[in-house]
């Protein structure tokens, strides 16, 4: 069952996608709504297919995905065709927030929730009530018992934000602000984004500066870079606009989400800059084995889950992740920034790795305690052979 709520949740994300408003204004540099949904429907489209090679989707559900976004497409194109916004600052705003929330929302939810395989057509309608009620759930948590838990408040505003709930997504992102203060700049860049999402119009006055903060603290953040070239081309900097779109061109963005930015900066005067080689992508090799204390006491069908996350960070989705069963070891696994679960944030941003490898007795994402775990530490330029993970009986 969980894996049909995950499935239908992939078709719900890039159902809101579409719905979200793509029209930018009037001026000179100005693109049609059409011609943006046709952007934002081209990159849906691509990430699916990207899961699908990937082995993360079912045939059935790319077709029955590619459906849904086709359909929802063609309705925004009627609806534009039939009304127009109430001012280009309210378009400009939200031009790409679709394709920056899918990408986040995809990570989060696949760490949370597991593989997207499997998952039958014809469930989304009872599905998405199991969804709102999941989502209710942990609501009820937070504001009750986990008030101090930072990633539940970031997956609540996340899920707020698909369900465009606005409002709430910002509530939940303040949350989220309090725990981690104004030093995270992706909660800082959640909070913004919903703030932007939810009035628009406050855009300058209320968002704009805390994707400046974001950038200060970090320069290459996906969601501060695009935003903060909006921000500029309104105010008339195309100049500066331009230099953050180049740079966001620089984070491994997907093939038709980069193209979509690349109009943004020759509208902007700007040129576009050739793509990051493909040679400087980080590849790590690593052979995973089984404690021989561990042989009598696992099962073959179990579960295993490797990943890559940053020397010292403790929580949120991990840089990387592969899934395995006992039954596969030992394997050599092979990680790289093709393995991103957040597009700009992969594995070349980091000189140090700890990589875990962990048997989950239920399959599910989240370690629990007891169970059996190995861990080894990855450094840029001292490990260039496969590193050794021997997962072992806990404690």
């Amino acid at each position: 069952m969980i894996f049909i709520l995950v499935a239908t949740l992939m078709v719900a994300v890039a159902a809101a996608c579409i719905a979200i408003p793509l029209w930018r204004g009037h001026t000179a540099a100005k693109v049609s709504m059409t011609e943006a949904g046709k952007g934002v429907y081209q990159r849906q489209l691509a990430e699916l297919k990207r899961d699908l090679d990937n082995g993360l989707l079912a045939e059935s559900d790319y077709q029955s995905a590619a459906r849904d976004i086709e359909r929802e497409q063609q309705a925004s194109e009627a609806k534009a065709a039939g009304s127009a916004w109430r001012t280009s600052r309210r378009g400009k705003v939200v031009a790409l927030a679709s394709v920056l929330l899918l990408i986040i929302i995809t990570g989060l939810f696949y760490w949370r929730m597991g593989n997207w395989r499997v998952g039958v057509e014809g469930t989304n309608a009872a599905s998405r009530v199991a969804i709102q009620q999941m989502v209710q759930k942990l609501a009820d948590r937070l504001h009750s018992t986990d008030q101090d838990d930072l990633q539940g408040w970031l997956m609540l505003g996340h899920a707020y934000v698909i369900m465009e709930r606005y409002p709430d997504a910002v509530d939940a992102f303040e949350h989220a602000r309090k725990l981690a203060g104004d030093g995270n700049a992706e909660v800082l860049a959640a909070y913004a984004e919903a703030l932007t999402l939810a009035d628009p119009d406050q855009f300058t006055q209320r968002a704009a500066p805390l994707f400046e903060k974001v950038l200060k603290l970090d320069p290459t953040n996906v969601k501060a870079l695009w935003y903060g070239g909006l921000a500029a081309s309104q105010e008339g900097n195309n100049a500066l606009a331009v230099k953050r779109w180049q740079t966001l061109l620089q984070q491994n963005l997907p093939e038709d989400y980069a193209e979509f930015v690349a109009q943004y900066i020759k509208r902007a005067g700007g040129t576009v800059p050739a793509p990051a080689s493909a040679k400087a992508s980080t590849v790590i090799h690593v052979r995973v084995a089984l404690n021989p204390a561990l042989r009598h006491s696992v099962q073959p069908d179990e579960t295993v889950f490797v990943f890559a996350r940053p020397e010292g960070e403790q929580g949120g989705p991990p840089l990387a992740v592969k899934r395995l069963q006992v039954r596969d070891l030992p394997m050599d696994v092979t990680l790289s920034d093709s393995d991103a679960m957040i597009s700009g944030r992969n594995l070349s941003k980091f000189s140090a790795i700890q990589l875990v490898a962990r048997i989950s007795r239920d399959g599910s994402p989240i370690a629990k305690p007891g169970e059996p775990t190995g861990m080894a530490l990855w450094k840029r330029g001292k490990d260039t052979r496969s590193v050794q993970i021997s997962i072992a009986p806990a404690g």
